[in-house]
């Protein structure tokens, strides 16, 4: 094959992986966000460790692995929302490649009163935004690219209270769910 086509290809696929990890943790999609990952990846982006080891012992406390962590803690929050920008990738050979992805993130949090808060509540809920970066290494690995690391960077952040004006307005089969909920699973 033409390898400008090639490399196009593998572009499409990384690019993929990518939004495919923004829908799961978003939609707190486990099955989705552990296929993004290869066996031996390691995350470093508000926790540090492996990125996806389903057989490690985890607790709320001790996650074993990102994908745990980053499912407890998203699950505090009522909803999330993470807006993917300009995707730079730049291949090292036929089986590597690095990308950085701009993303802005928006996280609303429950408030204190909420049984599902976290430890981090407030009085009333709060919007939290983070802007930033992944910057990922794939590996091509029988056929698949997918993330052997990861570090996410912070750009900024700001929180705010809460504000919601006119949402109570939008039709409930239109708001966004997570999974197995959200319209999107019946595609």
């Amino acid at each position: 094959m033409d390898e400008k086509l090639e490399a196009l290809l593998a572009k499409q696929a990384i690019t993929e992986v990518i939004v495919r990890y923004a829908r799961a943790i978003d939609r707190l999609d486990e099955p989705l966000l552990r296929s993004v990952f290869h066996p031996g990846s390691q995350h470093q982006h508000f926790y540090e460790g492996p990125s996806s080891d389903p057989s490690l012992p985890s607790t709320p406390e001790q996650p074993g692995d990102f994908v745990a962590f980053a499912l407890g803690l998203l699950g505090t929050y009522s909803r999330t929302h993470h807006q993917l920008g300009n995707i730079l990738i730049t291949f090292q050979g036929a089986e590597r490649a690095t990308s950085e992805t701009y993303f802005t993130a928006f996280h609303r949090m429950r408030s204190v009163t909420d049984p599902l808060a976290g430890p981090d509540a407030y009085d009333n809920e709060m919007d939290f935004f983070v802007g930033g970066r992944y910057l990922d290494h794939f590996e091509l690995r029988e056929g698949e690219w997918k993330i052997s690391r990861r570090t996410g960077m912070t750009d900024w952040t700001r929180l705010e209270p809460a504000h919601s004006r006119g949402f109570g307005a939008i039709a409930a089969d239109t708001i966004g769910k997570r999974a197995p909920d959200d319209p999107v699973y019946q595609l």
